[in-house]
């Protein structure tokens, strides 16, 4: 008898982004018709027009950022807009292909920040079955492993997310533990041999201590927020051309904006104030006035925004090769911490926060500079994921 692999927490979450971002070209249309009045053919004459240009605009993002309407934008607020299908090009004209694993790899980006001098979480341990071996941090392999490591964690405070990860898939948040069973933010407590077998499976997880909000802004969510800095390395500096706050709401344990109900807000880069408040709903953005259930988001002045920036530059500078990459920081309250740093970064989160296009005339000229052909015919397109 065939036995099937246990379904983990990152292929549920993958199945979940899934539908998320790939709904059908059929009910994308119609959706779009309804909404604005006019006919299918009409709105898919207009994509297809859009699809062919240097936006490479995907139906699902035609219809997301409301590109259907012709009253919403301008021509030339229309051709700002670029597909999240053309961030890998991109990222890989603009970045030195050697340095994907110092970034990619979680363990290895924190030890390389830390040892510049940026400040990361505090990481304590490594689930891995591997042989790899990971100088500093507790490796846990078996279920008895993770049972005796989280006898010194009673009460969780635990996050754990895996090393290769993306867009928050398979994260867990630890927040208690006995002898007998861990359990996790939204879950029923695990068996140890259980949690392992099916949660975890064959991926590998870092496991930090928690982080908490600042308190300027804690009220707006219910875990931890990451700033999402995008940063192009020119030969004078870090050019920021844009910024967002990404805010977990409701039951959700981490700030992905495919997660249903999470907030994702634009920034001010120079003054870090926030711009909009913005959320799925359906098949497009919904922008608000301010936060849905507790008011003041809009406008609020980010906490240790000039030390953000500093922060920010650092820890860009110390992976100068990646010349198109971002980064993910949390602001507590003793200041900025880097969680990630990106290979890249994904088009759609700055666009669906902000309802603009990314592709500036400075932004474009710098993707150019590196030999990324905007009117080039489109390869085969890479895949649904993006940062």
């Amino acid at each position: 008898m065939n036995v099937q692999s246990p379904v983990t927490a990152a292929d549920r979450d993958i199945a979940a982004y899934a539908k998320v971002v790939k709904p059908s070209h059929q009910d994308l249309l119609a959706f779009a018709a309804k909404k604005s009045g006019r006919s299918v053919l009409q709105i898919q004459r207009d994509f297809q027009k859009m699809a062919k240009s240097h936006s490479r605009i995907n139906i699902a993002e035609f219809v997301r950022h409301g590109l259907y309407d012709p009253d919403r934008y301008s021509e030339e607020e229309r051709a700002l807009f670029i597909s999240n299908d053309t961030h890998w090009p991109i990222a890989h004209a603009c970045c030195d292909a050697n340095w994907n694993a110092a970034a990619e790899d979680k363990v290895l980006a924190s030890t390389i920040l830390a040892a510049g001098g940026v400040p990361v979480p505090e990481s304590v341990a490594v689930i891995d079955k591997s042989t790899r071996v990971f100088p500093g941090l507790t490796k846990i392999s078996t279920a008895d492993d993770l049972r005796a490591f989280m006898a010194g964690y009673p009460d969780g405070g635990i996050f754990g997310k895996i090393v290769t990860g993306m867009v928050s898939f398979g994260a867990f948040r630890v927040v208690g533990a006995d002898d007998t069973h861990i359990t996790c933010a939204g879950n029923e407590p695990y068996y140890y041999e259980e949690f392992m077998a099916g949660s975890v499976g064959d991926n590998a997880y870092l496991l930090q201590k928690e982080l908490t909000n600042a308190s300027e802004f804690s009220q707006y969510a219910s875990a931890l927020c990451t700033v999402r800095m995008v940063n192009l390395l020119k030969d004078d500096g870090v050019f920021c051309p844009m910024a967002v706050i990404k805010m977990p709401q409701g039951d959700n344990i981490a700030d992905a904006y495919w997660r249903k109900g999470n907030l994702a807000c634009e920034i001010d880069v120079d003054t870090g104030k926030i711009l909009t408040v913005s959320r799925r709903n359906g098949f497009e953005i919904e922008y608000l006035e301010d936060h849905p259930e507790t008011a003041g988001l809009m406008g609020l002045q980010l906490p240790h925004w000039d030390t953000l920036r500093e922060v920010n530059a650092r820890a860009a500078q110390i992976f100068a090769p990646l010349r198109y990459q971002s980064t993910d920081i949390a602001i507590t309250n003793d200041g900025p911490v880097v969680v990630e740093l990106n290979y890249g970064g994904g088009f759609d989160l700055p666009q669906n926060a902000s309802s603009r296009g990314m592709l500036t005339p400075e932004v474009r000229a710098f993707f150019e500079g590196f030999g990324h052909d905007f009117d080039a015919k489109p390869k085969k397109r890479l895949g649904i994921f993006g940062r």
